[in-house]
């Protein structure tokens, strides 16, 4: 059977490495480190599932959400914000461009796991 692709968009070198030790080899991982990179691999490729930060300098997750939402064939993907964001307005935000769930940072294994089950 074929690794569920997974897109980590980042800018944070820390988290996304941390994100990949917890995917581990179970997964097909591509990471962007801008959300202007996220939609570059969004371009050519189609996850199974995202996992998006918001606070991104020049194009940041809410920019890429919106990207997401005016590609018919992109808005089924399932999006994770995970952010250091965590007011609620921020989060009703991100649900209303169409992220499909939201994790505030730090980054809990246990927690990214259960979204991975739940969304693929």
């Amino acid at each position: 059977m074929d690794k569920s692709k997974i897109l980590i968009i980042d800018d944070d070198p820390v988290c996304t490495g941390v994100l990949l030790a917890i995917l581990g080899d179970d997964y097909d991982v591509t990471t962007a480190n801008s959300g202007s990179g996220g939609i570059d691999i969004l371009s050519s490729q189609t996850p199974d599932l995202i996992l998006l930060d918001i606070t991104m300098p020049e194009v940041n997750g809410y920019q890429v959400l919106k990207f997401l939402q005016e590609d018919p064939s992109r808005i089924d993907i399932p999006v994770v914000v995970i952010s250091t964001l965590v007011e609620s307005s921020d989060k009703e935000f991100a649900i209303k461009l169409g992220a499909d769930d939201y994790i505030n940072k730090p980054i809990m294994p246990n927690v990214i796991q259960d979204k991975l089950e739940k969304y693929l």
